[in-house]
């Protein structure tokens, strides 16, 4: 009988996932910050960050810094709110490049997409998803079995995992609420 894959794995050749994959993995899960109102209407996908959500993440950067944040791999929802909110904590840390857009990363991701956006990229040690709630307190809560996690506009979470990142595998290393970095 064939052995089935549980829907955490990514999709593709698991035996080099695996193999590659031995080294202890750490995920950064970066919510947008604050934008304009929401609204069900067409055009709420279109929200840009707001100069208060700008200068909360500018003023992030320090914090961010001092606890060597560094991930290897930013991997942003497409919609505007969240790629401005990763090129600016690009930017904020001095990293060089663009985000990779990543269209799994659209609100109502849930661990499978984020987990296939990061085997697109096989390299990633240290990758940083920057997306929408409740998707990724969801994927925090899933990987570290907590019963639930609450992420602010701008904050960020970090998960360890000591190797491939699978559901209950990860221990939440640190919360950042964004009043620490409060303008």
């Amino acid at each position: 009988m064939p052995r089935r894959t549980p829907r955490s794995w990514p999709t593709g050749d698991r035996k080099r996932f695996r193999t590659e994959r031995l080294a202890p993995v750490i995920l950064y899960f970066v919510r947008h910050g604050k934008a304009g109102h929401h609204s069900a209407a067409a055009d709420d996908d279109e929200r840009q960050l707001t100069d208060d959500g700008i200068a909360a993440l500018t003023a992030a950067a320090p914090v961010w810094r001092r606890l060597n944040l560094r991930p290897d791999l930013v991997l942003s929802s497409p919609l505007p709110r969240a790629l401005q909110t990763a090129e600016l904590v690009m930017a904020g840390l001095g990293m060089s490049g663009a985000p990779v857009v990543d269209d799994r990363l659209r609100p109502g991701a849930d661990w499978p997409d984020f987990a296939r956006a990061m085997a697109s990229h096989p390299d990633g040690r240290r990758v940083m998803f920057v997306g929408h709630e409740p998707d990724l307190s969801g994927a925090v809560s899933l990987l570290t079995g907590a019963s639930s996690v609450r992420m602010r506009k701008g904050g960020v979470a970090c998960v360890d995992f000591p190797g491939v990142p699978e559901p209950g595998g990860g221990e939440l290393a640190w919360l950042l609420d964004p009043d620490l970095y409060a303008t």
